[in-house]
């Protein structure tokens, strides 16, 4: 009987939950959350390991890169400084180079003045036939020493930068008629035959830089007459393009001489270049000619190109363009009358015994009175005590220089003419010497007939 009621009391307990082995609802849904959020802890706990583990490789990869960028940061500053303390070794030995050749072609000029002024006096005083050789030899050697050095203190300009680019209007064909006259007897002195091919439609009156094209011109051309011997040395000169206002004018130079070697092409437009010491030895020359070439050309905003074979000659073009001018009135040659110097005072303020010299020799030779003053000072106050037809001014004196000299003058005479009597140096320019009260500017060593002309021009009228 208590067998059955227990057995009753099971079945009905079953049946109640329907199943032998179901809990009860509640209970179920219970676990299943509990284990799902064991499950979602877990996969946080994943995820946030996972995240804490990326940051600290993150940072440990940003700190090694922070001590990276660190290092390379002190190279580069070290680099920087490094860098920056050469450049200023570069800056102050460029400096000093520009410096010491500027003032060794100011100081050669001194005394190269002083060669030429006597080598003329003495070409003048008719001299033995024999003599006349030597004394020929000697005016060569020393306008030969002074092209030398204008070459140095062109370079020396172009270099530093002081160049200015002058526009003025010009004829071009009076300026290619000028080098084909001055250069043609050193043309045939070789045995060549100088050839200039000129394109008619190219307008006769341009404005540009007349005196630097000049210059590129003679420069290109003398060396290819140097360079030849029994050949042609040509220039042509052709219209490109021509607007309204604007003219593109290509220029070529071209010769049968020894050529340039392939090699050697680039490194011919350097100082003191000339392709090789056997050439030198041969021919001469500085090897400044194409280096100032390369510059003006580039100044006047052209390029200058260069083809060349051994043997067969060298040809060097460039293209520069220029505005159009107006109508030039036709110039005769400036010369002088001698006998507007006849009895022209002149105050020379020279230190230079030597100059003192040659220059009142060659005042005394055309008749002029001359008065020598040797320093600044003095030459102050001659000029205040004395009247001058002119006063010949040197720059650089002991005690003031001639420029504070001409200063001091200005301030009681505003008259008299004041001509600069110097050995022009890099810092020195004719607008400058002018702009302190002086009326020109004469160059030593200077050319006699160029000395007198001046003199005869700015000299007061009697």
């Amino acid at each position: 009987m208590r067998t059955l009621t227990l057995f009753c009391s099971c079945s009905n307990f079953l049946f109640y939950s329907g199943s032998i082995f179901s809990f009860p609802q509640n209970q179920t849904l219970n676990i299943v959350l509990q284990n799902t959020e064991i499950s979602i802890s877990r996969f946080y706990g994943f995820i946030i390991v996972a995240l804490i583990s990326v940051l600290l490789l993150s940072c440990a990869f940003l700190f090694r890169k922070y001590k990276n960028l660190k290092k390379n940061n002190y190279f580069l500053q070290d680099k920087v400084l490094t860098l920056e303390v050469e450049k200023e070794k570069s800056e102050v030995a460029f400096k000093s180079r520009n410096e010491f050749l500027s003032t060794v072609s100011h100081e050669l000029r001194t005394p190269l003045n002083a060669i030429i002024g006597i080598t003329h006096l003495l070409i003048e005083d008719n001299p033995k036939k024999s003599q006349q050789n030597y004394l020929t030899s000697l005016q060569f050697s020393g306008e030969y020493l002074l092209d030398f050095i204008n070459q140095i203190l062109e370079v020396n300009k172009l270099e530093s930068g002081r160049v200015e680019i002058d526009n003025t209007n010009f004829n071009i064909f009076d300026v290619l008629s000028k080098v084909e006259k001055t250069l043609l007897e050193q043309a045939k002195s070789k045995n060549n035959k100088l050839l200039f091919e000129i394109d008619s439609d190219i307008p006769k009156n341009l404005i540009g830089d007349h005196v630097k094209l000049l210059q590129i011109l003679m420069n290109l051309i003398t060396n290819a007459i140097k360079f030849t011997d029994n050949g042609d040395v040509k220039v042509s000169v052709k219209l490109l393009s021509l607007n309204e206002h604007i003219v593109f004018i290509y220029f070529e130079v071209s010769d049968t001489g020894i050529g340039i070697a392939e090699d050697k092409q680039d490194s011919v437009f350097e100082s003191f270049s000339q392709g090789s010491v056997e050439i030198n030895r041969k021919y001469g020359g500085t090897g400044l000619g194409l280096n100032i070439v390369k510059k003006l050309v580039e100044i006047l905003g052209g390029k200058i190109k260069l083809e060349s074979k051994i043997g067969l000659g060298t040809t060097f073009s460039f293209v520069l363009n220029f505005n159009l001018g107006s109508a030039i009135p036709i110039s005769k040659e400036k010369k002088y009358d001698p006998s507007k110097l006849v009895n022209k005072k002149i105050l020379l303020v020279e230190d230079n015994k030597i100059n003192q010299m040659v220059i009142s020799k060659m005042l005394e030779k055309k008749k002029m009175n001359c008065t020598i003053a040797e320093t600044g000072e003095e030459g102050v106050e001659m000029a205040k005590n004395q009247n001058y037809d002119l006063i010949l001014m040197d720059i650089h004196l002991p005690g003031i220089s001639g420029t504070t000299a001409t200063e001091n003058i200005r301030t009681f005479d505003k008259k008299t003419p004041i001509v600069a009597l110097t050995a022009i140096s890099l810092d020195e320019n004719r607008e400058m010497l002018l702009s302190f009260g002086m009326n020109d500017v004469i160059t030593k060593p200077f050319n006699p007939d160029d000395f007198y002309r001046i003199i005869s021009e700015k000299s007061k009228m009697n």
